[in-house]
């Protein structure tokens, strides 16, 4: 059945674009403010070494994580986007696939992990954190139905219910004085909340049930075992640094390391949440041959993603320190340190969301596979030559490496396939407005950090007001086409 959004006018399709989006990062502005509170929770109370060895857990999780979604997710919301596409049938067994391999998988794991010479406690929470693995790949599998139906909203309020169940749990584990395993346990408990409202909150679009038809299973494989590879050896070289960390450095080193990336982690969802809701929109744009106005979202979202990533790269250089310090508190000190370096790969890391979703928009999924091959080898073969005698400034260095040479080779196979080009004048523009804001954030701190981001960004936001890199009329046009929607 075709979705009444489907025949809303260009100009309206772009309106609700934007508006699930402010949705969407208002909701994870919120989980983000949750989750830095857990973060803190966290590093206290477990310290640097505890940390570490959370971290090494949940990382070591993570790479079987990617395996269950093969891609899942993306496939999903491509094929519920195409015209005459049955819904239900097609999420019902997609969300059947991913429950059934998902608990197959990481059932080694626990396996797995006993090859490797960490302690105890990281390997009861490896075993512990499994389980909490499959019910979060139920959830996030369910985004997608969010993103075609443009109701972010429900997703981001299922995601804030799990974080609060999350932040909630951590605190009377610690009260209780419980260590690392216990902690990952508490993920288990908030993603199972989490799991439960999201089939609750999609019942108005279509009715999640777990299906098993062994022909669509086929054409899920042949679609998404691509993109499946192409997420994994991503994240092998994205997580693959602190696992070798863990291998040749203490879990100290690790957790602090680790808390940075922490901070990465939470800044890359805000590029990808993007992309998941405009993927529907590049897919009909490009394969109804509107390839003008597909090149035209390619420059406003890259305009778009210059504006928000260029000033966060170049403030925190200045409050680094003291950011770290108000969110892992004493103990963490050098942590600062490595996230002014580190900060750097948000710009790749942004540039890798919007054009590996584009790839998949304009289904070059395969000829990508090799660009993400060989990302990988050449980056794993860093963390064994610098990670050993540099430690975890070795690893933030290949980080870096890898996200930008994802970006450069997913901008290739985009613009020899679409001849998408970004302008740079926005961007030139952030940077002029960003270096305003350095100057502030430098020589006119106060004793609160918050305080100092808060009048950085509005700073920043009337600068960019006054040179026109954000111009208020196509805010004005955003939200006239909200009204005409609603």
């Amino acid at each position: 059945m075709q979705d009444f959004r489907d025949t809303l006018p260009l100009s309206m399709q772009k309106g609700i674009v934007a508006r699930n989006f402010a949705v969407q990062v208002s909701g994870k502005l919120l989980a983000v403010l949750v989750g830095l509170i857990s973060v803190g929770v966290l590093t206290r109370h477990l310290g640097t070494n505890g940390f570490g060895e959370y971290t090494t857990a949940i990382t070591f999780l993570q790479l079987f994580g990617v395996v269950v979604d093969f891609g899942l997710t993306l496939t999903m919301v491509v094929m519920i986007s195409e015209e005459g596409a049955d819904n239900e049938r097609i999420i019902g067994n997609i969300f059947g696939l991913r429950l059934l391999s998902g608990a197959l998988i990481f059932s080694f794991a626990p396996l797995a992990v006993l090859l490797l010479p960490w302690s105890a406690q990281v390997k009861d929470a490896v075993l512990i954190g499994s389980v909490a693995y499959v019910l979060m790949g139920g959830a996030t599998l369910l985004v997608g139905v969010f993103q075609r139906f443009q109701a972010m909203w429900r997703s981001a309020l299922a995601e804030m219910v799990n974080r609060i169940v999350l932040v909630i749990a951590i605190v009377i584990f610690a009260q209780l004085n419980l260590g690392v395993v216990w902690m990952v346990g508490a993920s288990m408990i908030a993603n199972a909340v989490w799991l439960y409202a999201m089939v609750r909150l999609a019942r108005p679009f279509v009715r999640i049930r777990f299906l098993m038809d062994r022909h669509l299973w086929q054409q899920v494989w042949s679609r998404s075992w691509p993109i499946a590879v192409s997420i994994f050896f991503n994240l092998l070289y994205l997580k693959g640094d602190v696992l070798f960390l863990s291998l040749y450095r203490s879990q100290t080193e690790v957790g602090l390391y680790g808390v940075t990336y922490r901070i990465i982690d939470m800044l890359t969802a805000l590029p990808v949440m993007f992309m998941g809701i405009l993927l529907p929109l590049v897919v009909n744009t490009w394969s109804a041959g509107n390839h003008e106005e597909f090149r035209t979202h390619v420059r406003r979202t890259f305009d778009l993603f210059m504006i928000a990533a260029i000033p966060i790269v170049i403030g925190t250089q200045v409050v680094a320190g003291r950011l770290m310090r108000l969110i892992a508190g004493p103990g963490y000190e050098a942590s600062g340190d490595i996230l002014r370096l580190l900060i750097f790969a948000v710009l790749g890391v942004f540039l890798g969301a919007l054009f590996g979703h584009l790839v998949v928009a304009i289904n070059k999924q395969k000829p990508m596979v090799w660009g993400y091959v060989s990302v990988a080898v050449l980056t794993v073969a860093g963390y064994f030559l610098f990670i050993p005698p540099y430690g975890m400034w070795g690893a933030a260095w290949m980080t870096l490496f890898s996200e930008g040479l994802i970006a450069i080779i997913t901008f290739a196979v985009v613009y020899h396939t679409t001849s998408a080009v970004p302008h740079l004048g926005v961007t030139l523009k952030a940077i002029f407005a960003s270096a305003i804001m350095y100057i502030f954030l430098q020589f006119l701190p106060t004793p609160f950090v918050l305080l100092d981001l808060a009048v950085a960004a509005a700073l920043y936001l009337i600068v960019m007001l006054v040179i026109k890199g954000i111009k208020l009329e196509e805010l004005l046009a955003l939200r006239e086409a909200r009204n005409a929607i609603e």
